[in-house]
């Protein structure tokens, strides 16, 4: 029997490497986040009136610019409940002047772009209802991107709805790879040995893996160009990240299966961990 991970799994949170924990700081309680916990070390950011962090950013010495050309982060996605709620963040993200780089209608969702002090990317969307999503007739999705009707998602902007950053219900939607390759490894780590579910093969240049039949909850693509190294230790970009799993018995069954798959893990504290392709951490947990 071919094993599936959950199929109610939630992406959590990731774990940013910074150079500037100052300048990453107020960007992103700028963008809309709020503060768990902060030390001279690490901020922790949760949604307003959330306590669940989304964001975790940690520094120490000696911490470079992650170089171009490497894999890593392509960006992290942050998903708000409803198309209204899209044009309330981007109309304000606009008046208080961070700039929007790109914008993409993806036809399960609407999406827009931009990048923070240090270059990690963060897409912002919100997803249209599943009953209109369009199937490939192979089990996964159609995917594109399309022009977004940016006229019409802003004219939902509420100009006296105030400013209170990102509205309740807002998750992390899913988290995107620059890797090296796209090969039978990949699928085997992905797939055969976590047990996701490959959603799109976007011009074989990129997979969108999910569980429970979500357009994807992870993707990698190969744009940094094929063979493109692992960044030095001490660079800016992603620690690692995190998915919450439903159950103890959905745990014991993604264990049982890296045993027998031959992946290594570590299991500490009740906390899976898997270092993925770009030596960036996969940990998973019970909710």
């Amino acid at each position: 029997m071919t094993f599936k991970i959950d199929a109610n799994l939630e992406l959590e949170h990731l774990h940013l490497l910074v150079q500037s924990l100052e300048t990453m700081s107020s960007f992103y309680k700028k963008l809309g986040l709020q503060v768990l916990h902060e030390t001279t070390t690490q901020v922790t950011f949760s949604i307003p009136g959330n306590t669940k962090p989304i964001l975790v950013l940690s520094t120490e010495e000696g911490v470079a610019i992650r170089p171009p050309r490497t894999t890593g982060l392509f960006h992290f996605a942050i998903l708000v409940p409803s198309r209204e709620d899209l044009a309330y963040v981007i109309g304000n993200l606009l008046n208080t002047g961070i700039s929007i780089t790109g914008a993409g209608d993806h036809i399960y969702s609407e999406a827009f772009y931009l990048n923070d002090p240090e270059g990690n990317g963060i897409e912002i969307y919100h997803d249209r209802p599943r009953s209109e999503w369009i199937g490939d007739g192979h089990g996964g999705l159609v995917t594109g991107t399309e022009a977004v009707d940016i006229e019409g998602v802003m004219a939902l902007y509420d100009r006296q709805r105030p400013w209170a950053g990102f509205p309740k219900g807002t998750v992390l939607g899913h988290i995107h790879l620059n890797v090296s390759i796209l090969n039978e490894a990949t699928t085997y780590f992905y797939i055969d040995a976590l047990g996701f579910d490959i959603m799109t093969n976007f011009h074989d240049s990129a997979l969108f893996i999910s569980a429970g039949g979500y357009h994807h909850h992870i993707a990698v693509n190969i744009w940094q160009g094929v063979g493109a190294p692992v960044p030095p230790k001490l660079t800016t970009g992603l620690i690692s990240y995190t998915f919450s799993l439903s159950s103890h018995e959905e745990l014991q069954k993604l264990l049982h299966n890296l045993k027998e798959q031959q992946i290594p893990y570590t299991f500490e504290n009740d906390q899976l961990a898997v270092v993925d392709f770009n030596d960036d951490t996969m940990i998973f947990y019970v909710r």
